[in-house]
């Protein structure tokens, strides 16, 4: 398949603008440069949009550029800058991911399509992270391809296509990208596993990111049928959206009330906790019978999407963890 034919089937009347996530690397780069190519037979909003982190010191160099290859093609551009970091945190990437896609999520419109240059490498990469935090079914099914985001919807077309067949493509159209040093910083985990760990791994298995992607897409099986079930057993037990019927939901067995438990919190659009949070819920907290009016949470009040669950004789309630 043609690098175009990964971006036809997105490409309709209903969708009023195209948003494409440009950093001035070699993925958004390609990416942008083919729906370029594209709005040329089809009459389309193309938009770019850049985000300065604000954390390596060429930030504003790579903006010009990203800025001038937009001017050059015609390309609408949009800018956000995001604030200094003063302390450099073991979670800076986590802080700077959320403060990007909060951005993001502001900016799009209702039937409106942000674009990521996602690929197969990236989601080999977050498979193995995953799996070496312990995630479950969901999170090992890796990358989505497309999700919700704001009013519009976020796309990753790219997710069939090796790092390898992307470099390839930028010098064939000879495409000038920048090349981040940072990711050669193995003291982050995603560049340690690309850089030390993967080459290895395909030195000796070949076909592995062939297998893992045929592994991420049997997963995303797997748990779309666990979601299906759970949405099942929550309209058994729900009286409302962020309420539960307590002696309902305790008639369930524990795998089901499990898989309920993690449906019902990501319906109301909060943190999921951790296995452990998750395992003292259910063997102590619900198994509390000498406190029946008690609360249970996870994550800070000044963190968004923190979780209190109220518990009273009859019910169990789930709001989010305010100050």
């Amino acid at each position: 398949m043609d690098f175009s034919d990964y971006l036809k089937p997105y490409l309709n009347k209903k969708t009023k603008y195209y948003y494409v996530a440009l950093s001035g690397g070699v993925d958004s780069l390609v990416l942008l440069n083919e729906l370029k190519k594209l709005q040329k037979d089809n009459d389309f909003n193309l938009i770019a949009i850049h985000i300065n982190h604000n954390v390596q010191k060429d930030s504003k160099k790579w903006k010009t550029i990203c800025e001038n290859f937009c001017k050059k093609n015609e390309i609408k551009f949009i800018a956000h800058s995001l604030r200094q970091k003063k302390n450099i945190s073991s979670n800076l990437e986590k802080k700077l991911r959320d403060e990007r896609y909060g951005f993001f999520e502001k900016t799009l419109e209702k039937n409106s399509i942000l674009f990521m240059g996602h690929h197969l490498d990236d989601l080999i990469e977050t498979f193995f992270l995953r799996a070496l935090r312990g995630s479950g079914i969901e999170g090992l099914s890796s990358i989505p391809k497309e999700r919700p985001l704001g009013k519009g919807k976020l796309i990753r077309p790219f997710l069939n296509i090796s790092k390898s067949e992307i470099l390839a493509k930028a010098k064939k159209d000879k495409l000038n990208f920048i090349n981040d040093p940072s990711n050669k910083d193995i003291s982050f985990d995603r560049n340690y596993l690309r850089n030390e760990i993967l080459p290895k791994i395909e030195k000796r298995w070949t076909s592995y990111r062939k297998n893992l992607k045929q592994l991420t897409e049997n997963l995303k099986e797997s748990s779309d049928l666990l979601i299906a079930h759970a949405e099942k057993d929550f309209n058994e037990v729900k009286v409302k959206k962020n309420l539960i019927s307590l002696r309902k939901f305790l008639s369930l067995s524990i795998i089901r009330q499990k898989n309920v438990f993690i449906f019902w919190i990501n319906l109301n659009g909060l943190n999921q906790p951790s296995a452990k949070v998750i395992n003292l819920f259910f063997s102590k907290f619900l198994q509390d019978e000498k406190t029946p009016k008690a609360k249970y949470m996870w994550g800070t009040a000044s963190k968004k999407g923190s979780v209190c669950i109220t518990k009273n004789k009859n019910e169990l309630q789930i709001s989010e963890l305010s100050a």
